[in-house]
């Protein structure tokens, strides 16, 4: 029962890909008005159209790129 369907030094790049999908989620929040009747314009804001999309699909890409890997990413490699 020691094999998982990922190796576990991919683990790490696998949590760094849901950091960056959530870090995508909270630059989508806010920017509402608390009057329905006035219109805000921070709903099209620059993060909100481009820099938080990109970092969901980018978080999509590591995960997917870390679960098709058969082999530990050695990124971060060991000297001996």
């Amino acid at each position: 029962m020691d094999k998982l369907a990922v190796p576990k030094e991919n683990i790490l790049y696998l949590i760094i890909g849901l950091a960056v999908m959530v870090l995508g989620y909270l630059f989508l929040l806010g920017g509402g008005s608390g009057d329905p009747e006035r219109f805000s314009y921070a709903l099209f804001s620059f993060s909100r159209l481009y820099i938080a999309p990109l970092l969901i699909v980018g978080g999509f890409v590591i995960e997917l790129a870390v679960l098709l890997q058969k082999k530990p990413i050695t990124v971060f490699k060991k000297k001996k």
